[in-house]
């Protein structure tokens, strides 16, 4: 099709245009005009998405009609001028593995078997994937040691994780906490857009999630006006729409902290309606929070702790864990299953009903699963009945009397406290390393150090830069916990002690 490579590297500035064009065409035809002019049909579409209730349709698809399909989309691709698609035949000639068979199906499952929005989709990809890893990195493998090798600082941040379980619809959920969005330290925006692809990318791997699509948790309770990146979010929310192979159903904001209703409204704005209708913004008590979550197929038990879930992230462990299966993904010879082999299984894989994919009420865990006697009584037996009566804005959904006076004898407490003026921490009962207390006093008294030396100073045992030749996220200090968890706390120390300097 092409006479070389050099044609097509010349090109890669005006794809790159050509992306940015076509993202913002695309964002403007999408965008209806106002409310009660849009049709029921696409309101009902966005309510199908918040509930759990939409997928693509492949329970009749064949073999047969999936090779149709991407022989449909191929054509459409003939049919784009080169100047468009620079970038996609850059990668189908230099690396045809990923733009084979299997790769164009996903995108055809992203518009509903609809070959030329699949085919438009499909070059808004690799146009965007150029622009965002550069033509150095844009056509190796997205794994921790391919094209994210030089951004471990950024996804060792937390700031956009994958969960470990999808919701109850069969939804690969995406978790992100807008805290631990910290460029100053050193990484740049488009670094930590890098990293949202890749966590998108980890969740495609699960066919059912290709399906199914993906669902974004924000919880941003903790986070700082500053961290709230607009450009970030509007790159990440055109590549959700219109980019990526992958389905955004909807995006679930928890617990939003009093800045936000200042943001919200304006970038809103930027947005179009299809996508406003399908953000959701939880706030109130936990109980409350987790009765919403609970209508659109999130229960407590697919949830962080951050937002009132049942389990803690680790993300070195998953970090770790994640580099072991790339490694072993690399070892397997290629062609394993390509062609209609490789088809056939991914129709298979379609047919086939995931155990979790019906929506209903789930079963919370026993009390023995909690973390503390508080917990205990509020998740108990009658915990399911107490989250459909919050949910439909029930006068008996009540938390037992004796939580009542527990309550009222804490907040006795509290007050007694604060009366004789002694501090109080209600959101941990452990006691503060000293080591930390004193990295933030070195941290406080000299703005200039760094945040290794501070931990040094304070008497942690960190290894020089110059003894450990791997990521920052694989480094551990004397006591075997991550550099970069210590760093993430001592951020968090220093942002606390500003506040309450304020």
């Amino acid at each position: 099709m092409f006479s070389g490579l050099g044609d097509v590297s010349n090109l890669f500035a005006a794809a790159a245009a050509a992306n940015l064009h076509s993202l913002s065409v695309s964002a403007s035809a999408a965008a209806p005009a106002p409310t009660s002019s849009i049709p029921t049909s696409e309101l009902s579409a966005a309510a199908a998405d918040q509930l759990g209730l939409s997928g693509a349709d492949a329970s009749n698809a064949t073999v047969e009609s999936a090779t149709a399909g991407i022989a449909a989309v191929h054509e459409e691709l003939e049919a784009i001028p080169i100047s468009d698609k620079a970038a996609y035949a850059y990668a189908q000639q230099t690396k045809p593995e990923l733009v084979g068979d299997e790769e164009v199906f996903k995108f055809l499952l992203a518009e509903n078997f609809d070959a030329p929005n699949a085919a438009r989709r499909l070059i808004r990809y690799w146009n965007e994937r150029y622009r965002i890893f550069g033509q150095d990195k844009f056509c190796l493998p997205l794994t921790l040691k391919g094209a994210l090798k030089d951004d471990s600082l950024a996804l060792s941040r937390g700031y956009v994780q994958i969960l470990p379980q999808p919701d109850t619809a069969g939804r690969a959920l995406i978790y992100v906490d807008w805290s631990c969005h910290e460029p100053s330290v050193g990484y740049s925006v488009e670094s930590m857009h890098r990293v949202f692809w890749y966590i998108v990318h980890v969740a495609m791997e699960d066919i059912e999630a290709v399906k199914k699509g993906i669902v974004v948790l924000i919880y941003p309770q903790e986070a700082r006006l500053d961290q709230f990146d607009h450009h970030l979010w509007k790159s990440i929310a055109e590549s959700c729409t219109y980019v990526l192979p992958v389905q955004w159903r909807s995006t679930h904001i928890v617990h939003p902290n009093r800045f936000f209703s200042i943001i919200h409204p304006l970038f809103m704005s930027t947005l179009p309606q299809s996508v406003q209708d399908r953000v959701i913004v939880h706030s109130g008590t936990k109980m409350k929070v987790l009765a919403n979550l609970l209508r659109y197929c999130l229960p407590w038990d697919r949830i962080p702790s951050d937002v009132g879930g049942c389990f803690d992230l680790d993300l070195g462990v998953w970090l770790s864990n994640r580099m072991v299966k790339e490694d072993q993904i690399s070892n397997v010879p290629d062609g394993t299953a390509s062609g209609e082999d490789g088809i056939g299984n991914l129709v298979a894989q379609l047919q086939s009903q995931a155990p979790d994919s019906s929506y209903s009420v789930p079963s919370l865990p026993q009390h023995d699963h909690a973390s503390s006697e508080g917990a205990n009584n509020l998740f108990g037996t009658v915990a399911n009945q107490m989250l459909v009566n919050l949910a439909s804005n029930n006068d008996e959904a009540k938390p037992p009397s004796s939580s009542k006076n527990s309550d009222k004898k804490k907040n006795k407490t509290v007050a007694k406290g604060k009366a004789s003026g002694k501090a109080s921490n209600t959101k941990s009962g452990r006691k503060s390393d000293p080591r930390m207390d004193r990295a933030v006093e070195a941290k406080l008294a000299d703005q200039n150090m760094s945040l290794v030396d501070a931990l040094r100073a304070g008497g942690f045992d960190i290894p020089s830069s110059n003894g450990s030749s791997g990521p920052q996220y694989v480094v551990v200090d004397g006591d075997n916990v991550k550099i970069t968890q210590r760093k993430n706390q001592l951020l968090r120390r220093l942002r606390t002690s500003k506040t309450s300097a304020v």
